[in-house]
Formats: C-alpha cells, sequence, structure tokens
C-alpha cells in the first residue's frame, strides 16, 4: 500500500488533495494518506516536519510527500520548497511534489524541478486532463520508486547473507558498499550493512563466551 503525506496548514486544503487523488487514482490503487501536523512554533516547523518525514521514509511509512508551497504559521510564512530542499537533500530520489498557486515563483530555487511543481487550480478541476495526468503521475512515482528501492534492498541482503555464510568472502564488501551508497538516495540509513554484519557477528562472538 502506499502512504501519500501531504503537508498543509489548512485542513480544506488537505481536502481537495484527497478528493482529487481519490477520484483519479486507478481504481486497483491501494493507498492512504497522513498529514503532518504544522507546530505553532515557526522556527521549528521545517526541522519538526522533517525529522517524522524522515523517521517515516527510513521504516517505509512513506511513499511520497505532497507540500502546500505556503505555509501560514501564527504570523509567520514557511515556504514548502525549503521542506522540499531539506529532505531532498537527505533523500534525493524520493517523490515530493509542491503544491502551488504561483507555479513561476515556485520553480525559482534551482534545486525544484518544473514537472515537480502542481498548480492548484487546475490540479483540484478534477475532470480536467490535466488533474488525471498528475494524480497518474503521483502512482507512477511512487512505484518507481518503490521498485527501485526494493531491488537495492535485496540485493544487499542476498550479497550480506553470502558475506556472513562465507561463499564468496570479502570480495562482496565493495559491491555492498557501492549499492548502499545508491540506497541512501532512497532511504537515510544511520548504519551500513557492514557495519552490521560486524556488529552481530560480534554480539555471536560475545554470547557464546558467556
Amino acid at each position: 500500500m502506499y502512504i501519500i503525506g501531504l503537508i498543509d496548514d489548512e485542513e480544506n486544503q488537505l481536502k481537495k488533495i484527497r478528493r482529487t487523488i481519490k477520484t483519479n487514482a486507478k481504481t486497483k490503487e491501494q493507498y492512504d494518506f497522513k498529514s503532518y501536523l504544522i507546530s505553532d512554533n515557526a522556527s521549528d516547523v521545517i526541522s519538526e516536519v522533517f525529522e517524522q518525514v524522515i523517521s517515516d521514509i527510513r521504516n517505509s511509512k512513506l511513499s511520497s510527500l505532497i507540500v502546500d508551497y505556503k505555509i501560514i504559521v501564527k504570523t509567520s510564512k514557511i515556504k514548502g520548497t525549503d521542506i522540499f530542499k531539506r529532505i531532498k537533500e537527505e533523500v534525493p530520489k524520493f517523490p515530493i511534489i509542491i503544491l502551488t498557486e504561483v507555479v513561476e515563483e515556485s520553480t525559482e530555487p534551482e534545486f525544484i524541478d518544473a514537472d515537480k511543481v502542481y498548480r492548484k487550480k487546475d490540479f483540484y478541476k478534477i475532470e480536467s486532463e490535466y488533474s488525471k495526468e498528475k494524480v497518474f503521475n503521483i502512482f507512477d512515482s511512487m512505484r518507481k520508486y518503490n521498485v527501485q528501492r526494493d531491488k537495492l534492498q535485496l540485493t544487499i541482503e542476498d550479497l550480506k547473507q553470502k558475506l556472513t555464510d562465507g561463499s564468496r568472502g570479502r570480495e562482496v564488501i565493495g559491491d555492498i558498499l557501492a549499492l548502499e551508497s545508491q540506497l541512501d538516495d532512497f532511504v537515510p540509513t544511520d548504519q551500513t550493512q557492514i557495519d552490521k554484519i560486524f556488529d552481530e557477528n560480534k554480539a555471536k562472538k560475545d554470547s557464546g563466551t558467556h
């Protein structure tokens, strides 16, 4: 099942996003939504949202993210592009969309691709080809992200098993490290598989001595 994350300070906008996706998603698609709460403390919004999103990506609890361009916190305005940038720096391959009424302004930063910015008024026209195409693109991006991420993780697990059972020895370490470098673009990791293997082996040795 796909989990589509939503970041917006207005409940009516969240409802419109959900309605648009529900209307134009193919019937075979299995998905749900997760809305991220916006803190009242403007100075902490980006960091708080970032930590929540990264944690969910790490635990495979999020498949994509739709972020409103203008988020109002009390008297301050948070730019969705700032959240976009922070997450993309950590996981470049994760699918994120900016939803806005000011497309030209939203695409000004060099790190924002124009195809990742959707115009609200057109996206919400659920019968339009624009809306249908953009919803299709959201699911297509999630599908491709999951396939590439899972393929890398399965390959690493296979190599890890060969390393631990000694069937190919240390020659696979370089392969694992190279694949982990690719996987870092999809999933933030705190510890490499090589480190995990050494920790597991150490734990086994320690337990065997007691």
